[in-house]
């Protein structure tokens, strides 16, 4: 066989080949920056009304609490208002893990549908530090969705007086679970001028802030400052959240959730304002110093992406509660 018409062929196997390997390397290469990062959707889907009534049932409902935004005050008037409106308040314990791995969610997931099967109330509600979980993927149906937000700064302060004014060096924690040293310094100032990394907060970082308890488990949502993270949670309160509430409009929040929830949330304005506003706080630090105005400037450059979350959502509620009927 003579070479020359033979050569043409093999160059022809040999680009198409060539072509192949390229594909495989391409595909190979994609995979890896979906596994590394999700994309900006998250794997979420555009949730339209139709697929959140099929997803979602409405017998369920989950306060996936932030922590120091209130939320004891909310948990506390769901335990008021479980007898007169029907339905059965239940406390998760491990609050201090909030971060899951796969297999913790679909434990989760399946302690609360366990606790839904064994109620004898039509409807349930469920309480928990933790970020957002994605039920479904787990086959079953997403919970209502609810939380409670304070503005970042604010929140930081507490978190850090708190720690001081309450240590409780006895407390159970579970296992595998090593209790934070004692703090270093008394005061904001004195933490943000040395840098400590309890109030240094640094970009791309990963931190226990608001965004991941509505962004997810995914490894980015904990990254400060991620454009992804701070997209997601706010798909994610549009489709799963009717009501997130702040705590610097308890007002708004308290008849916003009167009117989209009222089978909890029936008559909560009146027992605010005629019970809970009588009752002792016991978990409000009176001694907590107010926030410098430097010290406030420096975080709030620092969180900008948490303000952002945080601006979007007072201004969902605030429309929310305009949008409410004149009684």
């Amino acid at each position: 066989m003579a070479w020359g018409p033979l050569l043409p062929r093999l160059r022809g196997v040999g680009a198409l080949a060539l072509l192949l390997v390229l594909a495989v390397l391409l595909m190979a290469y994609t995979a890896h920056q979906q596994v590394r990062q999700p994309s900006r959707r998250g794997g979420d889907q555009v949730f339209d009304a139709r697929h959140v009534a099929e997803h979602q049932t409405r017998h369920v409902l989950f306060f996936n609490r932030v922590p120091k935004c209130g939320s004891e005050m909310l948990v506390l008037l769901l335990q008021w208002l479980q007898a007169r409106n029907g339905f059965r308040h239940m406390r998760l314990k491990n609050t201090v893990k909030r971060y899951l791995t796969f297999d913790q969610q679909a434990a989760l997931v399946e302690e609360i549908g366990e606790r839904v099967q064994e109620s004898t109330e039509p409807r349930v509600s469920f309480d928990r530090h933790v970020y957002f979980t994605n039920f479904t993927s787990y086959g079953f149906k997403m919970p209502i969705y609810l939380n409670l937000v304070r503005d970042p700064v604010e929140k930081m302060a507490s978190r850090f007086y708190y720690a001081r004014a309450t240590p409780r060096p006895g407390a159970a924690t579970p296992p595998g679970y090593t209790s934070p040293a004692p703090p270093h310094y008394t005061s904001l100032e004195e933490c943000l001028r040395y840098q400590d990394p309890e109030c240094t907060f640094l970009t791309g970082h990963h931190y226990d802030l608001t965004i991941p308890y509505f962004c997810g488990h995914e490894d980015f949502c904990r990254e400060l400052n991620n454009e992804a993270a701070l997209s997601l949670a706010k798909r994610r309160v549009e489709a799963w959240y009717p009501v997130v509430g702040v705590l610097e409009k308890v007002n708004a929040t308290l008849a916003v959730l009167q009117h989209h929830l009222p089978h909890y949330f029936a008559g909560v304005l009146d027992l605010y304002h005629n019970d809970l506003l009588a009752a002792p706080h016991y978990n409000r630090n009176q001694q907590r110093p107010p926030t410098s105005p430097e010290v406030e400037a420096a975080l709030k450059t620092n969180l900008s992406l948490e303000y952002d979350f945080y601006n979007y959502l007072k201004q969902r509620l605030g429309k929310q509660f305009q949008e409410l009927p004149v009684t």
